[in-house]
């Protein structure tokens, strides 16, 4: 076990629990998402600092949180970033920040600045669903991402038990630009080992 991501769940007095399907879209358009954001950053910076001062594993256990635009695109993640970093103590680079292409890609200027001042107060950034948006490989190198998640159509095996050629050499890409690896949808014992065997650093089922 190398980490966690951390996903909300609304228990509704009425409804039961509800996926983020349910609510997010809706907090999007109202704005509720930064609050939600906060809430969420902070909540995980804390149980990660538990965890950590009750794990002694090397390299200590990391925490992904997903970032919406609304958050990324105010200045005040930055501000938020450094206030959880500031009250919570966890390792460097453990608590990671997950962005998907298309978002980064909705102002890659003001993202790679962004990002770069987050990535120097010491949080982790994650790029999420690699491979399913439009990204340029040129911009690819100017964000300080420490880590690429694969999308799950990559890692998945076709009718014939193989898996897409492109795997490969996503893998190699990341390496080559120094960032590690997770493969998302490993669901099985020996998908982990194949994606091991491929130089992949975590699996996430």
């Amino acid at each position: 076990m190398a980490g966690f991501e951390a996903l909300l769940r609304w228990d509704h007095p009425k409804l039961g629990r509800l996926g983020p399907a349910e609510f997010i879209p809706i907090a999007e358009e109202t704005g509720g998402i930064v609050d939600l954001g906060i809430f969420a950053l902070e909540r995980t910076a804390r149980e990660l600092a538990a965890w950590q001062h009750a794990l002694n594993v090397d390299p200590p256990i990391f925490a992904s949180v997903n970032v919406s635009s609304r958050q990324l695109l105010r200045h005040d993640l930055l501000h938020d970033v450094k206030a959880v970093l500031t009250r919570c103590d966890v390792a460097r680079g453990t608590l990671k920040l997950e962005l998907t292409e298309s978002l980064v890609m909705e102002n890659p200027e003001y993202a790679a600045q962004m990002l770069g001042r987050i990535h120097e107060l010491g949080a982790g950034l994650s790029l999420d669903d690699f491979g399913t948006g439009y990204s340029s490989l040129s911009y690819l190198q100017r964000f300080p991402f420490d880590t690429i998640k694969i999308d799950r159509s990559f890692v998945h095996q076709n009718n014939k038990g193989a898996r897409p050629v492109i795997l490969r050499s996503i893998i190699t890409l990341a390496h080559d630009l120094g960032m590690e690896v997770v493969a998302e949808g490993t669901e099985t014992e020996s998908d982990a080992i194949e994606l091991a065997q491929l130089g992949c650093e975590y699996a996430q089922g």
